[in-house]
């Protein structure tokens, strides 16, 4: 990596590449990552930690006898044996969270595996709703193996008594360009070109972010192992900030208690609310790839990224 021209797309593709970034994915998207820290000679630490994954094995759905596309986006296996619930998945997860259930996203003209469920569950385009609600018999079934694996959060700066404290994650599902390859390739140009910030700032390139199964919250995981380890640090930071998704808008901060959530699902996030920041840029245009193949980079504007590292380095304390 050029630390003096920081080529966002060729750092995005290659961390595309190992999409899924899920269990052996995202491992190698971790060594790729140390592996442009130790290019540059960045310092950093490596908090390892475990955490289960759901593979799925199989997943088929015939509505009336005709094969429909669909992915497996569940923690457990089983049979779905008809259409009572079938939900878009724009709505909560906590909502039948342990009902058999068929997803869709309705902004998404893809497979979008928005939520995951603590029971049988089969997602598909919202192009075939229509064939599966009219359908009068469903035989869906989806395989889920839970595996276990072990993640890494990568802690770059200080991390004895950061003034401020910056995440992204590099898991995916899916291809993850902008959820959160864009977050990562941000954070990773402030730390190779303003070296002079990580003195009083610690920037945490996060593992397990996306699916573990920790319940009923089953995201966010990383950022938890984190704070079960370095309470203090977070305690004693005067900024929590979480860069995720962007480059495909202008960017924006969030301090909505109700959004800060869903971004850091941390433990005793209640004690930290006041000081924790989303940067992140439009999340109604990223619910039409969300976790999806269509994450490829399409909607991204580098011009959006140059925008987000501006206001990464200027929140650096």
């Amino acid at each position: 990596m050029n630390t003096k021209k920081f080529n966002y797309q060729k750092f995005i593709s290659k961390l595309v590449s190992f999409a899924p970034r899920q269990l052996e994915g995202e491992s190698k998207a971790c060594d790729f990552l140390i592996s442009v820290l130790k290019e540059n000679s960045i310092l950093f630490l490596l908090q390892k930690f475990k955490v289960a994954i759901p593979l799925t094995q199989n997943v088929s759905l015939l509505a009336d006898g005709k094969r429909v596309k669909c992915e497996g986006c569940s923690f457990l296996s089983g049979e779905i044996k008809n259409n009572d619930v079938v939900i878009s998945s724009l709505l909560s997860s906590s909502i039948c969270q342990e009902i058999s259930s068929i997803s869709f996203n309705p902004r998404c003209e893809g497979i979008s595996l928005k939520n995951y469920y603590f029971a049988p569950a089969i997602c598909v385009s919202y192009k075939d709703i229509s064939k599966i609600v009219k359908a009068k018999k469903i035989v869906g079934n989806v395989q889920v193996e839970k595996v276990s694996h072990q993640s890494a959060n990568i802690l770059v700066g200080n991390a004895k008594n950061p003034k401020a404290i910056f995440f992204a994650h590099y898991d995916s599902i899916k291809k993850g360009a902008i959820d959160n390859a864009s977050g990562v390739a941000v954070m990773m140009r402030v730390v190779l070109e303003k070296p002079e910030i990580l003195k009083n700032n610690l920037f945490v390139f996060s593992g397990a972010e996306e699916l573990s199964y920790d319940k009923p919250i089953y995201w966010g995981s990383g950022f938890r192992a984190f704070e079960l380890k370095y309470q203090k640090l977070i305690d004693g930071a005067k900024k929590i900030i979480v860069i995720d998704c962007v480059g495909n808008d202008p960017t924006i901060v969030i301090t909505d208690p109700s959004i800060v959530i869903l971004a850091f699902p941390v433990k005793n996030l209640h004690k930290i609310t006041k000081k924790t920041e989303i940067v992140t840029a439009s999340l109604d245009k990223l619910m039409s790839v969300y976790h999806s193949d269509l994450d490829d980079g399409r909607g991204m504007g580098m011009n959006y990224l140059d925008e987000a590292f501006a206001l990464l380095a200027k929140k650096a304390v």
